[in-house]
């Protein structure tokens, strides 16, 4: 949430619980934006080797390279089971550069950039979507209009929490991947009131007060999947991995209630502000 000044201090007690219970990565550096940051997550390497320099346009046809190894088609190999839940913005305009033709035995989610939490539209198209099963291209992928009007970052918590749960945790040869890419907090700048209330009186900005409520709709999100996994009996035996993708959007590139106090920049700009985030 950027700088602990009372006026804009977020509460995160999950999120906080995990850091705590692990490794703070203190000089972690992403992209200035959120594709190449995840095609180099993915691929272990750096844009100027897998060819992905920008965030993808909605109506843009370039995408992570083919031809690129993901993690998940390592660990696939390896007899791992994949999902990946959330935003994807690897590459869409063919259906070989959508999650489960990179090595994800399945996807709930939005292939695109950014679009309306609760409406799931972004310049005019409906983008929610259901991949069950590897390569599931245009005869097996299947649009969830039943989620209109469902927050987003409940929808992906709540599909994260279900693969969990569905894990066969006694079959020690099947153990289990999950790339989980919440929208949150990305704009547009959206949280249910529930969310937003608790803010009403400590943080004066209507913006940044938003941006709480988004930011505690996903903490509560980790705090379920965190449940989920240890009623499963999984925490003994995972590792967590927590990263942002680019600095918050405080000034530039769709700004909104972000602080990336006392960093200089924003999104989209190579100061640290732009590019030195949280992970743990």
């Amino acid at each position: 949430g950027g700088t602990r000044d009372p006026a804009y201090a977020i509460e995160t007690p999950h999120i906080d619980a995990w850091l705590e219970r692990g490794v703070r990565l203190s000089n972690y550096y992403v992209q200035p934006s959120c594709s190449p940051t995840r095609a180099t997550l993915l691929t272990g390497r750096y844009p100027l080797h897998h060819g992905l320099n920008s965030f993808i346009p909605p109506t843009s046809a370039f995408g992570l390279p083919v031809e690129e190894t993901t993690l998940a088609d390592v660990l696939k190999g390896a007899g791992y089971s994949t999902h990946a839940v959330g935003k994807w913005h690897c590459g869409f305009h063919r259906e070989e550069h959508t999650p489960t033709f990179r090595g994800f035995d399945s996807f709930y989610g939005f292939w695109v950039g950014g679009e309306d939490y609760d409406t799931h539209v972004q310049q005019g198209a409906y983008d929610l979507r259901r991949e069950d099963g590897p390569r599931c291209g245009a005869d097996c992928t299947r649009v969830d209009d039943a989620a209109l009007g469902a927050y987003s970052t409940t929808l992906f918590a709540d599909e994260a929490t279900r693969i969990v749960t569905s894990h066969d945790a006694s079959n020690p040869q099947s153990p289990l991947f999950l790339y989980l890419a919440f929208q949150a907090v990305h704009a547009p700048d959206e949280a249910p009131a529930r969310y937003v209330q608790p803010y009403e009186s400590s943080i004066a900005s209507d913006m940044r007060r938003t941006y709480a409520g988004m930011l505690a709709a996903l903490d509560e999100g980790v705090g379920n999947v965190t449940d989920a996994l240890a009623a499963s009996g999984f925490l003994d035996d995972t590792l967590l991995f927590f990263t942002a993708d680019n600095g918050g959007p405080s000034t530039t590139c769709a700004a909104q209630g972000s602080s990336n106090a006392p960093l200089r920049g924003s999104k989209c700009s190579i100061y640290e502000g732009g590019t030195k985030v949280t992970a743990f």
